[in-house]
């Protein structure tokens, strides 16, 4: 099966492209088997295909295994249409606003629990991706604070999230991938953080042979990082103004989106097919990019 697709900018004009289920049945197709049908158990080329059911089966010629286009995928189990999977997938990849759970919700007819646990699991696909790539060449980290700085004196405020910003630079010195990965407090001292949450950054998220790391944790060093501090700040105002603050326990997650949009905008790279992608693969195939190259789905 090949279809073109162009990428939709507008809600209006996503709606023009994707009118029915069978039109989203045919990208997440397309997404999911970009070569054809690849039977999942035996990789076999071609299928039997049920199309009774409420979303088309496919049967393996070769060892008779049965799959559909969810099996493995985030949306696996789901009862909601892929109609509405695929509208909120496009309303996420938007990088003025994103969308949250009342909105969603609004937009595709579903609860409000629905909604959530929708934007929940794409969200979810994103940081797993993200958890698998890792900073590598040159990489600069810098700390980092999420929520008003409420005193400059030695107390945490239950509202302050610290975190540590880092970035692989290209050949030319600027950022080519970014994290923003919350620290743990028990790598925080009197607002200090501790050589562990270095070295926990370190082993998570940076490559080991990773040529030139400089971390940067002193809140007032003359050596901090303009670009990750900038960076940073302009995180946790994205995520004031559109989800009006978020706390501890679902912030990485939004850290993660928003990590997401801007190194895929750094590559001009198209988010909606991207994100598609992720929310196709399966748990174990998850993967973003690597830094130093193209990304995997031009």
């Amino acid at each position: 099966m090949e279809t073109n697709f162009y990428l939709p900018s507008t809600l209006e004009q996503f709606h023009q492209q994707f009118p029915t289920e069978e039109a989203c049945i045919d990208y997440f197709f397309s997404t999911k088997w970009p070569s054809g049908f690849s039977c999942p158990h035996c990789g076999h080329p071609h299928a039997y295909i049920t199309s009774t059911r409420r979303l088309p089966l496919y049967e393996c010629l070769q060892c008779h295994h049965q799959t559909s286009l969810t099996a493995g995928t985030i949306m696996a189990g789901s009862r909601t249409s892929l109609h509405k999977w695929l509208t909120a997938i496009f309303l996420i990849s938007r990088t003025d606003t994103g969308t949250n759970a009342v909105a969603l919700s609004k937009i595709i007819s579903v609860t409000y629990k629905t909604a959530w646990l929708i934007l929940h699991k794409i969200r979810h696909a994103i940081s797993t991706a993200d958890r698998g790539t890792l900073l590598s060449g040159i990489v600069q980290v810098n700390s980092a604070v999420y929520g008003k700085p409420y005193n400059p004196y030695f107390r945490n405020h239950p509202q302050e999230h610290y975190l540590l910003a880092g970035s692989s630079l290209d050949i030319h010195g600027d950022p080519s991938y970014f994290k923003l990965k919350l620290v743990p407090k028990i790598h925080i001292k009197e607002k200090l953080f501790q050589r562990s949450a270095a070295l926990d950054f370190t082993q998570q998220h940076i490559e080991s042979h990773t040529s030139s790391i400089e971390f940067v944790t002193g809140r007032f060093s003359s050596k901090r990082f303009r670009a990750l501090i900038a960076f940073a700040l302009q995180a946790g105002k994205s995520i004031n103004k559109n989800f009006h603050g978020i706390g501890q326990k679902y912030l990485q997650h939004y850290l993660d989106e928003f990590c997401f949009k801007v190194n895929l905008t750094l590559r001009e790279a198209p988010i909606f097919q991207h994100l598609a992608h992720l929310c196709t693969a399966s748990n174990a195939k998850l993967s973003f990019f690597n830094p130093q190259n193209m990304p995997i789905c031009a």
